[in-house]
């Protein structure tokens, strides 16, 4: 017998940003009316409790649940995902609020991690500028939502390309792609290719230039020889490297060192190995970068954030 049901929990009207992806639901579905009798008599209160966003209910029940011989373990971590994501729910509520210790504690109490705990979590760090573990904690939702076991129904396409962008800017203020892209060129949270049937259109790379001249740093370099390692891993066969810069200086010289940049990455990456046709753009500071931060940047922040290079691939 099928059981699906989807339940909702309802932000605050001045509520923005991931309170609209913090939704709950219950995945009971396709339990045959044998395996699901154990956990029969409870479902109506379980079903309520979500409804209520009632956490504690359903920790009470929870251990209930656990003692009932027969209970599907799909059921239970049904219950379990519906939990983390009310406790995510509360936790954002709480950030937007600025009781990060508290939020933080909500998270703790959830029995299981979700892609929306982690997306919180993401948030509560990059609130405190602790832009590594924001990068962390972003990537590692768009992994979950990529996993069908963790995350059986996916999100729409509006709330996965959120995420890319919150990981993307986090990950340039980290300036490097090690946690993005193994050594051999594997790539997980940003770095994956499709989340979901989701493909970016372009994706931002944290290659970081000397200020004011087409040079990489030494962490440039580095940031580039793992997206070498990338492209040569996806056997990509084409490559447009798009080339950024910030608000400062005017627009002949904004133009020239954005696009003078974007060959320097394309001259490396030739260089490392990637045989892939490339095209390269300067765009100077015309198109400076759409924030998805609901935080306070520092102005320097928002300068690293637009002095960046894109990049689009076809196989």
């Amino acid at each position: 017998m099928s059981m699906q049901k989807q339940f909702y929990v309802f932000p605050s009207q001045n509520s923005v940003g991931l309170k609209v992806l913090l939704f709950i639901t219950l995945l009971s579905t396709a339990l045959p009316s044998l395996s699901l009798a154990a956990c029969a008599n409870y479902h109506p209160q379980v079903e309520q409790a979500v409804r209520a966003n009632d956490f504690a209910k359903l920790n009470k029940l929870l251990v209930m649940l656990n003692q009932q011989r027969g209970c599907r373990v799909s059921y239970l971590n049904g219950v379990k995902r519906s939990m983390a994501q009310i406790a995510a729910a509360k936790a954002d509520r709480l950030a937007e609020q600025g009781q990060l210790a508290e939020a933080k504690s909500w998270i703790k109490r959830a029995p299981t991690i979700v892609w929306q705990t982690q997306a919180v979590q993401g948030d509560i760090a990059a609130k405190r500028q602790q832009w590594q573990a924001a990068a962390q904690y972003y990537n590692q939702a768009l992994d979950l939502v990529a996993d069908p076991q963790a995350t059986p129904q996916a999100p729409k396409f509006s709330i996965i390309d959120m995420l890319y962008q919150l990981a993307y800017e986090a990950q340039i203020l980290v300036g490097n792609l090690d946690a993005v892209v193994s050594p051999s060129g594997e790539g997980r949270g940003m770095m994956r290719g499709n989340v979901r049937g989701f493909a970016p259109r372009k994706r931002l790379i944290p290659i970081q230039f000397t200020f004011g001249r087409r040079s990489m740093t030494p962490t440039g370099q580095k940031a580039a020889n793992r997206l070498a390692a990338y492209l040569k891993r996806q056997k990509v066969a084409q490559v447009t490297l798009i080339g950024h810069s910030d608000s400062k200086g005017r627009h002949r010289v904004c133009n020239r060192i954005s696009r003078q940049r974007a060959k320097t990455v394309k001259k490396y990456l030739q260089k490392a190995g990637v045989t892939a046709k490339f095209h390269t753009i300067g765009k100077g500071k015309k198109e400076p970068i759409k924030l998805t931060n609901r935080w306070k940047l520092k102005q320097s922040q928002i300068d690293a954030l637009n002095r960046r290079v894109e990049f689009k691939i076809v196989r």
